[in-house]
């Protein structure tokens, strides 16, 4: 008898599953990269905070350079700020892409494994049909046999 098509699906099953799975790291990694850059604009924010927090505490007169030092640092701050910030906003982009790969690859495999579970549940039903014909078969077989032999 030939290999049935749930047993043939099988292998695109494994197909869809390798790909979900693919898909799955990769949203993974992305996302770790994001929560590291995230973390590293915490990072910065809190920086900027404390060295705000301790250039307003001096207790000392600030001299012009000092001043315009400071300002230019807070400046650079304030852009490193800005470019981190969106950094983030095209990487959480692309981590919403991967997540809606692997969402289209996660529907895909288990499209896949209810497929393959109606093909089953067909061809159980073909079977038990064809069983229940060679039983009816034998039985009408018996009853002829049992009519031809008083």
């Amino acid at each position: 008898m030939a290999e049935s098509r749930a047993k043939r699906m099988q292998v695109v099953l494994t197909l869809a599953q390798r790909n979900e799975e693919q898909a799955g790291q990769q949203l993974s990694q992305f996302t770790q990269q994001v929560d590291a850059e995230i973390e590293q604009l915490r990072q910065l924010e809190e920086y900027a905070a404390q060295y705000l927090n301790t250039y307003t505490n001096r207790k000392t007169a600030v001299r012009p350079q000092e001043l315009i030092a400071y300002s230019g640092f807070i400046q650079r701050l304030g852009g490193a700020r800005k470019e981190q910030e969106a950094r983030i906003g095209r990487l959480q982009l692309q981590l919403e892409r991967l997540r809606q790969m692997w969402r289209i690859a996660h529907q895909k495999t288990e499209s896949i494994k209810d497929l393959i579970a109606r093909l089953r549940q067909e061809e159980n039903i073909i079977l038990d049909k064809r069983l229940q014909k060679e039983m009816d078969e034998l039985v009408g077989q018996t009853y002829s046999r049992r009519e031809d032999n008083p």
